[in-house]
């Protein structure tokens, strides 16, 4: 009898690969559509993102340009100052045009060669309203030069030598007056002669009453200053704010020297200029190696159009990091297709088994009967041609109708038990997934938290200390009688008012110290130089406040000390501080200042009678914003910063600084410098 033939591909292979072929098609269009649809989504959200942040800039700086221009508008046409001018304006009453033009001759040709003990440098230099703006400018440190001409051009008042007494014939002065009618004028940046700053200027009419241009006033603007918010300005590991001009040059980019480079090719400025996307991927960069993604905004201040300066911010940051979502976007989709066509794989198997498995049956059947076997049993339940084949045979196979109702039984366990595993397998690698994508939110809501709060903090202090000039300048002209005369309760209302401007003044410079000293931005000038002369130099300053308060002040300094590396500034600044402190907090008794010379190192101490410091308040000391004791037990308010910035600047000198102190019997800060560099 001819054995049967095993056919080497069966029904079950067929259907599994029919199911899986038919799954993968749908699978492939669906990912496809996804994948493409998703990311012209995130690319555009992307792109927007970067061009709304270009506008916000942009939008800033044209905000500080306008603060900028009111306070100087404050600053130079001040009502004394106008009186100034209207009375130089009488000078030339008499005089006809030849002898005015000889007189700026003779001026301009003595005005190199004046010296500060000549007569005519006194007159218009040491003079109230000259020493005034010189105070302006040396508190503002926007603005780098100020000074004030006559209707002719003459010098009137300055902060400080200007390159040349007559300015009539200087385009900005001709803008300015507009032929005697005034107008404001801004410049594009420039390199001022006076000052040798990069900057630009504001030139503002000076009217009298009746509206007649008596003067021009400039100011002339540090363009560092200016530009404050883009230097803090970042997004990611490589983006950053570039601003340039209408040539493509560079006016501000971190390391560049402002108008010393291009930014973008010719053909990228046409296109980026000429283009309504704000944006472009710069591939041939005359700055950077790798290609960016640009996008840009044009600063849009009112004189600005007016007198052809064109300023574009832009956001500048690596291509490969700004669609870094996409590329995950693509890994995410291929793992998930690939988890898809294992499931497929695994469904498509099980279902060809369970369709296969009454044929399978039933062969198995055919077979034990061929072989005498005539009890195997057999348990179809299709409802179809198959079971009526199978149920000619139940008679022959009911003796192991037990035998397999047990088999069976056992099977149907077995694939729960799998099944049950492969669902709790299925929910654990579901909440890994779940736990390690909040850690990743977490991460990047810390991270941006940061970065929104050194943002927000380098604006804050900017936008404070700009108005906090002007309030300041206003209070000194009511103080000093220039605005009419005051009482003496007035007097001591404005004198508090200027105490409190001052104090606020220190705490906005505190806060940003600290900010430069935390993110690592701020200079150290380290130099050789004796540390005994700075020590006493900051004991000398600070000794008539103890005097004033009766407290004795010893100052015991090592003799033969060996010159040191460090930064004179920083130090005197740990100096004032502490010592200041101690005066504050010591009632009576003394303080005394005193170096020790070590093994390579020198140690500084200032010893102080006050109150002493309780043992819980130890942790707190050298913390940022923290002050001592219950608010209601302080004695004296503070930013809380001081001792913060006291140990960010020693530990940057690779020094140590800590503090002994007895509650009751007073304290004593340390801090020691190493006298040669420690090798890390």
């Amino acid at each position: 009898m001819a054995v049967p033939v095993k056919h080497k591909t069966g029904i079950k292979k067929k259907l599994a690969w029919f199911i899986i072929v038919l799954w993968l098609i749908v699978l492939v269009i669906g990912m496809g559509v996804g994948y493409f649809g998703g990311y012209r989504i995130i690319r555009n959200s992307i792109i927007q993102h970067h061009i709304e942040m270009s506008r916000m800039i942009a939008g800033s700086l044209d905000r500080i340009l306008h603060e900028e221009e009111q306070d100087l508008e404050v600053y130079l046409s001040h009502s004394g100052r106008k009186e100034v001018v209207g009375e130089h304006n009488l000078r030339y009453k008499n005089m006809s045009q030849e002898e005015i033009d000889n007189y700026f001759k003779d001026m301009d040709n003595k005005w190199p060669n004046l010296s500060v003990d000549d007569p005519l440098f006194k007159e218009y230099f040491n003079n109230k309203d000259s020493l005034r703006l010189k105070e302006i400018v040396d508190v503002d440190e926007g603005v780098a030069e100020m000074f004030v001409t006559d209707r002719y051009g003459g010098l009137v008042l300055a902060s400080g030598k200007t390159s040349d007494f007559y300015q009539a014939d200087e385009d900005w002065w001709k803008q300015a007056y507009n032929n005697g009618k005034g107008q404001v004028y801004i410049s594009d940046v420039e390199l001022d002669q006076s000052t040798h700053t990069i900057s630009i200027s504001f030139a503002i009419p000076l009217k009298d009453e009746s509206g007649e241009v008596i003067g021009i006033g400039k100011g002339v603007l540090d363009i560092d200053r200016i530009l404050e918010p883009l230097k803090v300005f970042n997004i990611g590991k490589t983006g950053h704010a570039v601003l340039v001009n209408k040539d493509g040059y560079v006016i501000f980019h971190e390391g560049i020297e402002p108008l010393s480079q291009r930014y973008f090719t010719d053909k990228e400025w046409k296109q980026l200029r000429g283009s309504k996307n704000q944006w472009f991927l710069m591939k041939d960069q005359l700055v950077h190696s790798k290609n960016m993604l640009v996008a840009c905004s044009i600063v849009s201040h009112p004189l600005f159009s007016k007198y052809g300066i064109y300023w574009s911010i832009c956001i500048s940051q690596d291509a490969k990091e700004v669609f870094l979502p996409l590329q995950m976007l693509f890994l995410q989709l291929t793992l998930l297709s690939a988890f898809l066509v294992i499931i497929i794989i695994f469904t498509s198997y099980v279902f060809a088994s369970m369709f296969v498995k009454p044929i399978q049956t039933l062969h198995e059947a055919t077979e034990k009967i061929a072989e005498g076997d005539l009890d195997y049993p057999i348990h179809i339940r299709t409802e179809d041609e198959i079971e009526q084949l199978a149920d000619s045979f139940k008679y022959m196979i009911s003796v192991l109708k037990e035998k397999q109702d047990s088999l069976q039984e056992l099977t149907n366990n077995l694939e729960a038990k799998v099944k049950e595993r492969t669902s709790e397998l299925t929910r654990s690698q579901e909440a890994t997934l779940n736990i390690l994508e909040d850690l990743t939110e977490a991460k990047r809501k810390i991270e941006e938290s940061m970065r929104i709060k050194t943002e927000f903090t380098s604006m804050v202090s900017h936008e404070l200390r700009t108005p906090l000039t002007a309030i300041k300048e206003g209070i000194g002209i009511v103080l000093d009688g220039s605005a009419g005369q005051i009482n003496i309760d007035q007097k001591d209302f404005l004198e508090t008012a200027k105490r409190n401007v001052d104090r606020l003044a220190r705490l906005i410079n505190d806060v940003l110290d600290f900010q430069k000293l935390e993110s690592g931005r701020m200079p150290f000038n380290f130099q050789e130089g004796d540390l005994n002369a700075v020590i006493k130099e900051s004991c000398v300053s600070m000794k008539p406040q103890a005097d004033s308060k009766n407290i004795r002040f010893e100052i015991n300094l090592a003799e033969n000390l060996p010159r040191m590396n460090f930064d004179k500034d920083k130090i005197a600044q740990v100096m004032v501080n502490l010592i200041n402190n101690a005066i504050k907090f010591t009632i009576a008794g003394g303080i005394r200042v005193s170096t020790i010379l070590g093994n390579n190192t020198v140690k500084v101490a200032v010893e102080d009678t006050g109150p002493g410091i309780k043992k819980e308040d130890m942790p707190k000391l050298f913390q940022r914003f923290q002050q001592l004791g219950e608010y209601h037990e302080r004695r004296v308010a503070s930013s809380g910063l001081g001792l913060a910035i006291s140990k960010e600047i020693i530990e940057m000198h690779k020094g140590k600084i800590w503090v002994e102190s007895e509650y009751g019997k007073g304290s004593t800060f340390y801090f020691v410098l190493p006298i040669k560099e420690r090798r890390e």
